[in-house]
């Protein structure tokens, strides 16, 4: 048996080899942890806790076909995949939904922003926030 932290380190394209999305889904319902069974189970891994997630290849929540399933992290179920279903929103797109353009806005140009990497505490220059309006006002608008 694989330990699934030994696993998750192998390549996205390792982990996701014996995939076969020619292959109808299985539609038995309920949710990723009834599913993380199936998988550990066809891929002979330990069932993971923690951060190791259940991604659906066929991005069918409901499809228990353990050739649609794969062991992924954050990043393959949430942008990489999010990307190719056309589900993935970056978390300024999110906060405008939520917020309102203005706001979002605001919520990103204040003191001690804690969104942006590298500006913890420190006021946005004047050009920064001139370069950031120009080009997301047209996308949200």
């Amino acid at each position: 048996m694989i330990i699934v932290e030994d696993f998750i380190t192998l390549s996205r394209e390792e982990r996701r080899k014996h995939l076969n999305l020619t292959e109808a889904c299985c539609d038995r319902g309920g949710n990723s942890t009834n599913h993380k069974g199936v998988l550990a189970q066809y891929l002979d891994t330990t069932i993971p806790s923690g951060r190791i997630l259940l991604c659906h290849a066929c991005n069918n929540s409901k499809c228990s076909n353990p050739r649609h399933l794969y062991w992924g992290t954050d990043y393959d179920n949430i942008i990489i995949d999010g990307k190719k279903f056309g589900t993935y929103k970056h978390p300024f797109e999110r906060r405008v939904e939520k917020y309102g353009y203005k706001k979002a806005c605001a919520m990103n140009s204040r003191v001690g922003n804690t969104y942006g990497a590298g500006n913890k505490n420190k006021p946005k220059t004047e050009e920064h926030k001139k370069n950031i309006s120009n080009t997301t006002k047209e996308n949200y608008r």
